[in-house]
């Protein structure tokens, strides 16, 4: 049985091999972690602006030493307009693959335009480079094709199932018309590449009102999905058995705003789940799976502080979360999320000037090295009996 709200706390902070490590100031948001075949951690992530702004570029970080250094960004997506909303991930040839959407919906003076119609030329392109060398030079950025698909956004780990197929997860805001409310919601949907990533294609729905979606392969070629809802924004776990064609029906994991999700694999075959909680007290937490995901332990394991900001009079936002993990194959794992600790609140989001939620300022993506046996050790002594 799940608890959504257990009651034993593990900080990996704590551990006696854990250390912390700022990867990436003034900017770094939503990194996503992957292994390049050279043995080097790679974080794919958001640079030149916040959550919005035409400056914005889909750069890579990498470390070589278990993430207690990192190299300065390196621009790997950088066009006229804003690149964001990305999965990233390693196929089985060792090709790195990045996916990303290119948002086209500003005005002449950077200004955020969303909300035009589908009808409208192009409000969008989908977008792919690769790596071959460990993600030190990529392909020039090439536009992919999903017709119905008009504004869709990707997300999280790109995952390889055992003939080579990759897979990645996709979610389309503006497709879903609610029968009841007349409300657009979101869907959830996987694609497919089977060619190392250069084209992508055969989409199939994973769930109605569900968008952020991470994924893992499982023993035996199950596949695993952990979403965000478009409601409560909470995490819900659903299983494919055919490759991602199908799933079971959905079960939830955490609270309201605890979102959203990624998965890595322990060497012991348990899962870790990581996840930013954005309710008091603001921080990165996990928990773990002993059985594919279909429970989770009665532990909470964190990875943080609080990330709360600053005392203040005026409302403020604190922006957390988007964590990836990695496991390398010594055992050596990185945590990395990004945060903002105190960001004021804008009247309007579409208007770019003087407004914090366009600036990298303050922005940082802070890594976590932790040591696999520590945190399965750990986990043991806290759940003994459970």
């Amino acid at each position: 049985m799940t608890t959504m709200a257990p009651d034993r706390i593990v900080d990996i902070r704590t551990l006696p091999g854990t250390r912390e490590t700022t990867a990436y100031q003034g900017g770094g948001l939503f990194p996503i972690l992957a292994l390049a075949p050279n043995g080097d951690v790679v974080a794919a992530l958001r640079g030149g602006a916040g959550h919005l702004g035409r400056q914005a570029r889909m750069e890579v970080v990498r470390t070589s030493d278990a993430g207690q250094s990192w190299t300065p960004p390196n621009p790997v997506a950088d066009g006229e307009d804003d690149d964001r909303d990305a999965a990233f991930g390693v196929s089985s040839q060792g090709t790195l693959v990045l996916l990303y959407q290119r948002e086209h919906r500003y005005d002449a003076d950077g200004n955020y335009q969303g909300g035009l119609r589908i009808a409208d030329p192009k409000p969008i392109a989908l977008m792919a480079t690769r790596s071959l060398d460990s993600g030190l030079t990529w392909e020039e950025p090439y536009p992919l094709s999903f017709e119905s698909l008009a504004t869709a956004s990707f997300f999280g780990k790109v995952v390889s199932l055992d003939d080579g197929t990759l897979l990645a997860s996709i979610y389309n805001s503006r497709s879903f018309a609610d029968e009841q409310s007349g409300q657009m919601s979101d869907i959830a949907y996987l694609i497919r590449s089977l060619d190392d990533g250069r084209t992508w294609e055969r989409v199939s729905q994973i769930a109605p009102h569900r968008n952020e979606t991470a994924l893992i392969v499982l023993s035996g070629g199950d596949l695993l999905a952990v979403q965000r809802d478009d409601t409560a924004q909470a995490l819900h776990s659903t299983r494919s058995q055919d490759g991602g064609r199908t799933w079971s029906p959905t079960t939830q994991i955490t609270r309201a705003r605890q979102h959203p999700a990624d998965l890595v694999l322990l060497s012991n075959g348990d899962i870790l789940l990581t996840y930013g909680n954005r309710n008091p007290p603001y921080r990165i937490e996990g928990r773990i799976s002993r059985d594919s995901g279909r429970t989770w332990l009665d532990c909470l394991l964190t990875f943080s502080g609080h990330l709360y900001g600053y005392t203040t009079e005026e409302s403020r936002l604190t922006d957390l979360g988007y964590p990836s993990s990695v496991v390398r194959g010594n055992g050596q794992a990185v945590t990395m999320y990004y945060y903002n600790p105190s960001m004021r609140l804008a009247a309007d989001s579409h208007q770019a000037e003087n407004n914090p939620f366009y600036s990298h300022q303050n922005y940082c993506a802070v890594a976590v090295t932790w040591q696999e046996e520590e945190l399965i050790a750990a986990v043991e002594d806290a759940t003994s009996g459970q």
